[in-house]
């Protein structure tokens, strides 16, 4: 009775208590969990190789809580895993208006000079040195973009990169380039071939159309075209505006002659390379190249006979000796193909054992 009595004391406090832990639990303020990465939400879209299915998610959510950096960065790359660098270019161009990142500005300036926006890449090479001004790769484009665009502003910028392992052979040949005499078309046409020895062709691209600007020299013209056709693209139009304005440039009928090997067109190859070893008969290269296009006619005969031709005239150059030395090889493997045993002799030709 005494315990019953004690219990019946204390439970008014016991109902406030629980009162009171009731409104701690509900009108307390709860920390909120921080919401998950927006990529989580498109993950499985991307991971399963669907990157449009994968930016219909992220148009969602930017209806909802509008376009933020992060979903534009997001969007762009979804775009680039979708193969369209255009349209990725446009949202990496947003997200970095906000707060851009190394990373970002260098798949900015990557889109950018894949699709050859040249503005663009200087301009987004320009932000990313600011940020990250050891960042070799981007100090090197950046040099070569302002060399073709301002030869004496490119001197400055390819010094950046001199002592850069990656870079210092390169930087130093173009930066003696540069500094040759002659006309802004002339420099930038050796330029353009030193570009394209490194096989930077959309670079080169680039210097031989700035070349032809400023005058319209044949050989910028056809150079600007065989380096379209070395970047997969159509670089006929300007071979041909070329030929027009000196057939009987022998330059011009040599890069003729590349540009339609390229193409596939090895007869009229043929007939492009003969005409330029007629028109500079002491220059060993076109007697190599007209002997390849022989080669890749099936003529070997023909094509032993001006190779031997461009190592005797070169006195045995070595960028000749191994084309001659590899159709001997090659006529050595066929032959054999066929069951005929051959010796090669120290002079590159092949002969039959007796």
């Amino acid at each position: 009775m005494m315990a019953r009595a004690g219990f019946s004391r204390w439970l008014p406090l016991l109902k406030v208590g629980l009162i009171l832990a009731f409104l701690f639990l509900y009108l307390t303020p709860t920390t909120q969990r921080p919401p998950a990465p927006v990529d989580d939400f498109v993950l499985p879209e991307r991971l399963s190789g669907r990157p449009l299915q994968a930016l219909y998610r992220v148009e969602a959510m930017a209806v909802k809580s509008d376009w933020t950096p992060e979903l534009l960065r997001l969007a762009g790359d979804l775009w680039r895993e979708a193969g369209d660098i255009t349209r990725a270019l446009s949202y990496w161009q947003a997200a970095a208006e906000g707060n851009a990142d190394a990373g970002l500005l260098r798949d900015l300036a990557l889109g950018a000079l894949e699709v050859q926006e040249w503005s663009l890449a200087r301009e987004t090479l320009h932000h990313l040195t600011a940020l990250s001004p050891d960042d070799g790769w981007a100090l090197f484009q950046l040099g070569i973009l302002q060399a073709i665009i301002d030869p004496e502003d490119g001197r400055d910028g390819l010094a950046a990169v001199m002592d850069d392992p990656a870079y210092a052979e390169i930087a130093a040949n173009l930066t003696n380039v540069l500094s040759e005499s002659g006309g802004e078309a002339t420099v930038l046409v050796s330029l353009g071939q030193a570009l394209a020895e490194y096989e930077l062709w959309a670079y080169a691209e680039l210097a031989f159309t700035r070349a032809a600007d400023f005058e319209p020299l044949p050989e910028a013209l056809a150079y600007a075209g065989l380096a379209r056709d070395m970047q997969g693209k159509d670089g006929s139009g300007w071979i041909e505006q070329a030929v027009r304005l000196a057939p009987d440039s022998a330059a011009v009928r040599l890069l003729q002659g590349l540009h339609l090997r390229q193409t596939g067109d090895f007869a009229g190859s043929q007939q492009a390379l003969a005409l330029a070893a007629a028109l500079d008969p002491e220059n060993p290269v076109m007697y190599a190249e007209l002997g390849t296009a022989y080669q890749l006619l099936g003529q070997i005969d023909q094509a032993r006979r001006w190779l031997e031709q461009a190592v005797a005239l070169s006195g045995g150059d070595s960028r000749f000796q191994p084309m001659l030395t590899a159709l001997a090889e090659s006529e050595v493997q066929l032959l054999q193909a066929f069951g005929v045993t051959l010796k090669v002799t120290d002079d590159a030709t092949a002969e039959p054992n007796p």
